[in-house]
């Protein structure tokens, strides 16, 4: 990694100097380059200005960049892309999760997402996932929190303003078709060990689920064709299918069994997957100019995932619009989503780890039987035909803006939006009666209970802006521009969740077929309202054209934090405000030179807020009691609230520092952007446990401060450019550190994660999130203490801290080549240290496919720890081991060694978080306008690429776990799990059709 960071370097000072030489040669001949600074963006509240004169970090991404590598959704589309946003695929399932944070974190407890902003309305990430790449114009990310203050609360990590694609600019109508092919294939699984096969305690057992058995060298069994599994069906008739768990398939049923070689397949566990296909067509029409404008947009995408019949398919229509007529002017845009998706239980992956290395995984296919080569874990393609989970998602999204200009300084605007989400989840298990199967397998196999579930939900979200604009000249240098308003939101939610198991009737999934109901009140069964309304005031002042000052305001009112009992004191009332300026020297003392074209200075100061509270947390409420279900007698019990939250909880306020420099050397062909911010956190809410005594849990309290800050710095170039060849990259560099500085009621720690041999915690002067693991017990020299009885190492009881899970540091690079009508293009990105932990490391430990565990010769028992001690009971003393071996001295001792001991030290699964990936990579084609043109069209290109081609992880991590993966998002990060699917390698075809 250290060769590749110096590399990358090296090019870009090599480039540089090609860039300064090429200046003083040619600086007649060179093109006109857009400044940086005439950039404009769309700020908070739908502000369009200069990106220089924001007075906060903001980065814009064209459409040109978001459709490139045809990435499936916006959200994809960003990656690497935004020095200080950070976007983790925390699962590769067929419609996949992503984790989106700015900077960092600001809470412990809250949401770390940033504000999704589509079209100068607040929406949702699940709607910027659904939103195909290709239907946006534009996408500012707002990284300085003074950008985005006018959001008050909602804005306090971040915010990603969309603005989707309007009129072409020309009364014609403009047609654009684009059509993507992609096959994605998985990148990589987790080296197993390939020296022993199926088995335990050395011997081989056809139905065994661990690699304990025989080496593949044992004369026993080297080079022979061996049955495996639990036959297909009843050879002998005799209504049995007879099976062995202490050695080979019994003989009267044997001829029904899978035969394979007894030795390694080159990757058994990647044979399973199978090759996904994605298919994405895009129909995109354009009218009007500024004065008119309509436009359509449709998309239909269907993938096919790398499990079998695991299905999306999404359609998506948008209509948008919108007139100037006199002084009225109105936009409005209705956009429909219709999601479905189709899966199995992704447990099944964790199944297919435990797989020996020379089991042919797809000859079980085709297996009438619920299990396969392994009477312990489910066959994987039982699973798929007999556990799904689907799901229909449909969005109607409306948004309308109506303005009225009074004159040339005064004008006022309505912004409003209707979002309308309704979901309909279908989950069931079909199961297995083993004591019922015909043929029964003998002896027993354990029975699959068959279940269902199912919920609908309705998701009501109302917002509402009424804004003033005002804008003066106050003198012929100074302009003055002021803003205020009233926004409200609603939110109005419902789900009715019933669930059970026991399906009476095979294959109907209807809840009164169900034997044993679910007791209700274990469901989500919800409804809640959740309002919130502000006023805001935004002021821009501008001195000539280098001198820019920005203040915010905002009084904020939020249901969550007002009790309903008037008596009752609660704070639901609060107010944020920022400022910022932004000034130019260059244009301030009119400096003209030919080596600095641009200087920008900018300095913010930001409070903002977050209330990380439940709805009617705060409400003296009452719980049903657990053990009172709808029994005989009809009763239910209730009790007191076990988690009260303070009436006077405050929000968390967030108070952010920011200063950043902006340079342009050689009329912009070189650029320079830094910036630096701290962030503190006050009355941060955590929870405050009380004795068990009292019957309360915990209590969430304001009590605790956590820091924040960071750097970025983007060094961008365009080293030549000519009629025929151009070729531009940039290079960013990104550091955060979050620091924990105080806890509630004096706590050292908190744990965010609970149970297993690992988790995500906050420590008191620590940075986070920080992730601790049971270790091993070491003497004062970090040497491993074993019991010299059985050679088992001590563990600790207590969690010990292995470092932050977030990287050191973060450097994306994008470069683009264009030669005439071809381009080239690429993003990667390099993320250095941090931990992680492996869920499926640990899982293998259990069934002997570690790589370590098959280092030594299984037959002669365990091994010695390396670096090991035992205490010396005649002197008191630690004494180096040289002879004890930990596992035992024969085979026998193994499986309970690393199932019992080994798995359970936390330690082991511990792997950095080091990462180099090639996120996009492609190669494009158009046709020049006149050969275009002369077939009927304005333009055709092609194009094709790959996204996550290559990628080199840390020496440790053979695959074990993508350092992005989490099974869940916000700040308890770097913990994987055996259930997570691999990552996954897409490659990919695209025609575009203009006319």
């Amino acid at each position: 990694m250290k060769k590749l960071t110096a590399s990358v370097l090296l090019v870009v000072l090599s480039s540089s100097l090609a860039l300064v030489n090429a200046q003083q040669g040619t600086n007649d001949t060179i093109p006109k380059v857009t400044e940086i600074g005439e950039v404009v963006m769309t700020g908070a509240m739908n502000r369009k200005m200069k990106l220089d004169a924001q007075t906060s970090t903001a980065t814009v991404v064209g459409k040109d960049k978001l459709v490139q590598a045809a990435a499936p959704n916006a959200i994809a589309a960003l990656a690497s892309k935004v020095p200080g946003l950070t976007i983790n695929k925390t699962n590769s399932g067929v419609d996949g999760t992503y984790d989106i944070k700015i900077r960092g974190s600001r809470t412990l407890t809250g949401g770390t997402s940033p504000l999704v902003v589509i079209d100068g309305v607040i929406s949702t990430q699940t709607i910027l996932q659904s939103l195909p790449a290709d239907m946006i114009e534009s996408v500012t990310t707002l990284l300085g929190l003074q950008g985005a203050a006018l959001y008050g609360s909602q804005g306090v990590n971040g915010a990603i303003i969309v603005t989707t694609k309007k009129g072409s600019g020309s009364r014609k109508a403009r047609v654009n078709f684009n059509s993507n092919v992609e096959f994605d294939n998985v990148l990589f699984t987790p080296h197993i060990q390939k020296q022993y096969g199926q088995g335990w305690f050395g011997d081989r057992i056809h139905v065994e689920n661990g690699a304990w058995g025989p080496a593949f060298s044992d004369p026993a069994y080297a080079g022979q064709t061996v049955a495996i599994g639990v036959p297909f069906y009843d050879v002998n008739g005799d209504g049995i299918i007879s099976v062995n768990p202490d050695g080979d398939v019994p003989a009267q049923d044997a001829a029904a069994s899978v035969f394979a070689p007894y030795s390694p397949r080159k990757n058994n566990v990647k044979e399973f997957f199978q090759t996904g296909l994605n298919l994405n067509n895009s129909l995109t029409v354009t009218g009007g100019n500024s004065d008119a404008y309509a436009g359509l947009s449709i998309n239909r995408q269907d993938r096919e995932f790398i499990v079998a019949d695991d299905k999306l398919k999404k359609t998506s229509v948008a209509v948008n619009g919108g007139f100037k007529m006199g002084k009225l002017s109105f936009d409005g845009s209705v956009t429909y989503i219709n999601r479905s998706v189709s899966t199995t239980s992704s447990d099944l992956y964790g199944d297919v780890l435990q797989t020996s290395s020379e089991i042919p995984i797809t000859e079980f296919e085709n297996s009438p039987q619920v299990y396969g080569w392994s009477k312990y874990y489910k066959n994987p393609y039982w699973t798929i035909k007999n556990v799904r989970n689907s799901s229909k998602i449909d969005i109607m999204n409306g948004t309308f803006s109506l303005g009225y200009k009074f004159n040339e300084h005064i004008s006022i605007v309505n912004n409003a939006s209707a979002q309308l989400t309704s979901t309909d989840v279908l989950n069931y298990n079909n199961g297995y009666a083993a004591s019922l199967a015909v043929p029964v397998i003998t002896p027993a196999v354990s029975a699959v209970t068959s279940s269902l579930s199912q919920s609908n939900s309705v998701n009501r979200y109302f917002y509402n802006d009424l804004m003033a604009n005002i804008n003066y000249d106050l003198t012929d240098n100074l302009d003055f521009k002021l803003t205020v308003g009233h926004n409200v939101q609603q939110t109005q939610s419902k789900i009715t969740s019933v669930s059970g198991t026991g399906l009476r009737i095979p294959g109907l999934y209807q809840y009164w077929n169900l034997t044993n109901l679910t007791i209700p009140y274990n469901l989500n069964n919800n409804r809640f309202i959740d309002r919130r309304y502000a006023f805001f005031a935004n002021l821009d002042l501008a001195y000539k054209d280098y001198l820019f000052v920005n203040a915010t305001a905002r009084y904020e009112n939020s249901s969550k934090l007002l009790h309903s009992d008037q008596n009752i004191g609660s704070n639901p009332d609060y107010f944020y405000y920022s400022g910022g300026v932004s000034f130019m020297p260059l244009k301030a003392f009119n400096v003209e030179s030919n080596t600095i074209s641009r200087f920008v200075v900018k300095a913010s100061h930001t409070q903002v807020g977050n209330d990380p509270v439940n709805i009617f947390a705060i409400e003296n409420t009452v719980t049903l009691a657990p053990g009172f279900p709808f029994g005989a007698a009809g009763q239910l019990s209730f009790i007191d609230n076990r988690t009260p939250t303070d009436t006077n909880i405050r929000p968390e306020i967030v108070s952010s520092e920011e200063v950043s420099v902006g340079l342009g050397f050689f009329k912009n062909r070189l650029t320079l952007d830094a910036s630096a911010y701290l962030q503190t956190t006050k009355d941060l809410i955590t929870n405050q446990t009380t004795s068990s005594a009292s019957g309360i849990r915990f209590t969430p309290v304001n009590v605790g401060d956590i820091r924040n800050k960071g750097m970025e710095v983007t060094l961008g170039a365009t080293p030549i450019k000519s009629s025929d060849f151009t070729w531009d990259f940039n290079l960013a560099w990104s550091i955060n550190r979050t620091k924990v500085l105080e806890l509630a009621n004096g706590q050292d720690e908190v744990n965010l994660s609970t149970g297993g041999y690992a988790g995500i915690f906050a420590i008191k002067g620590e940075e986070f999130p920080m992730l601790k693991a049971t270790a091993y017990m070491r003497d004062e020299q970090g040497r491993i203490i074993i019991n010299p009885d059985n050679g088992n190492p001590y563990i600790t009881n207590n969690y010990v801290n292995f470092g932050r899970v977030t990287p050191n540091y973060t450097l994306m690079f994008n470069t683009n080549f264009k030669y005439k009508n071809f381009g080239l293009y690429a993003v990667l990105d390099y993320r250095n240290g941090g931990v992680i932990y492996s869920g499926a490391m640990q899982s293998m430990a259990f069934s002997g496919q570690l790589e370590q565990s098959a280092s030594y010769d299984r037959t002669q028992g365990g091994y010695i720890i390396p670096n090991s001690v035992y205490l010396d009971a005649a002197s008191g003393q630690y004494v180096a081991n040289t002879s004890i071996k930990s596992g035992g001295d024969s085979y026998e001792g193994l499986p309970d060694y690393y199932g019992s001991v080994y798995s359970r030290v936390g330690e082991n699964f511990i792997l950095s978080g080091t990462a180099f990936r090639v996120r996009e990579l492609g190669l494009s084609y158009a046709l020049n306008g006149d050969t275009a043109r002369s077939i009927g069209l304005t333009g055709l290109s092609f194009s094709v690429y790959a996204r996550n081609p290559f990628y080199k992880f840390a020496k440790e991590n053979k695959g074990y776990a993508d350092p992005e993966a989490s099974f869940t998002t916000g700040n308890i990060s770097g913990l994987t799990n055996s259930n997570q699917y691999p990552s996954t390698r897409t490659v990919g075809f695209t025609t575009t059709i203009n006319f």
